[in-house]
């Protein structure tokens, strides 16, 4: 079984504050700096260091708490599976783009054909790789930029990322430069979105941001976002599907903007879910899946 201390070290790994992690645990400082040490006696290294008064974590420490994670996600699968009589939840989370106007048919599927629970965290992708982090999701169906480093991953779909206006506007169906976009009245996800940050780092690389823009106006709902654009309010940038069967509006394309952008099959390494998540997308499944996970 997963060593009683891991979730200490996991909470300091993530305060990286020996007094706020005996807070979140009931645990007296002394405590954890106990624990703490015992790990680092354990695996014969230093897992935290002082730099003046900041605690840094050690690269030892980087892959203990990768190891945790996983660990901790595996024993509680194991729990789950032992308890025969318990139904048998599922945790999956999407982004809005895909779980939305991807999958949601394929769960429709699932959820009429099984008998387990499923439990669905539709989120930023910023927000669903903290609940990978914390075991709170089986794998995760993410968009955007992410480290590839902390997690395992498989290509899952790939999407065009194009400009959406008004059908009337003056950029449909046109092709046109990045200055174009100035002085135009820009609807946008939130921050930690996946759209919002692909935009925001063509931008940066241009040496512009979000201010070249006359107004910003952020939602965290596509049904209101194509809606405001629809009416004229504004245009937005987002993946082809969003636009699916809403003939008011209309595609744009950036001239400098490689619109074939990838979403992702996120899970903790060294977690076995492929099985998994062939049972709960049947066809929509990446092709290169195979047994076990890296």
């Amino acid at each position: 079984m997963v060593d009683y201390r891991i979730r200490t070290f996991l909470t300091l790994y993530e305060t990286m504050n020996y007094r706020k992690t005996g807070e979140k645990l009931c645990m007296s400082q002394p405590a954890v700096s106990q624990q703490i040490r015992g790990l680092e006696d354990k695996y014969g290294c230093k897992l935290f260091v002082y730099d003046g008064r900041q605690l840094h974590a050690t690269p030892q420490a980087q892959r203990v708490a990768e190891y945790a994670r996983t660990a901790l996600y595996n024993e509680q699968r194991l729990q789950q599976e032992l308890v025969e009589t318990k139904v048998r939840e599922i945790r999956i989370g999407t982004t809005k783009t895909i779980g939305e106007f991807v999958v949601a048919e394929a769960l429709s599927r699932y959820i009429c054909h099984s008998d387990s629970n499923l439990k669905i965290s539709v989120d930023n992708t910023a927000a669903l790789l903290g609940q990978l982090e914390h075991e709170q999701l089986d794998f995760a169906l993410i968009e955007g930029a992410f480290d590839r480093s902390r997690f395992g991953s498989r290509l899952f779909r790939r999407s065009k990322f194009v400009g959406l206006c008004r059908r009337d506007h003056p950029f449909a169906g046109r092709t046109i430069p990045l200055t174009a976009l100035e002085g135009q009245c820009l609807v946008v996800r939130e921050e930690g979105s996946g759209t919002r940050g692909i935009l925001e780092n063509v931008l940066a690389e241009r040496g512009y941001s979000l201010d070249l823009f006359s107004r910003v106006i952020c939602a965290n709902q596509f049904s209101l976002i194509t809606r405001f654009v629809a009416e004229g309010c504004g245009i937005t940038f987002a993946y082809e599907p969003v636009a699916a069967g809403q003939p008011e509006l209309a595609f744009f394309h950036l001239d400098c903007l490689d619109e074939t952008r990838e979403f992702s099959l996120v899970y903790l390494k060294g977690t076995h879910i492929f099985p998994l998540v062939r049972e709960v997308l049947g066809e929509l499944t990446p092709s290169d899946l195979e047994e076990g996970a890296e």
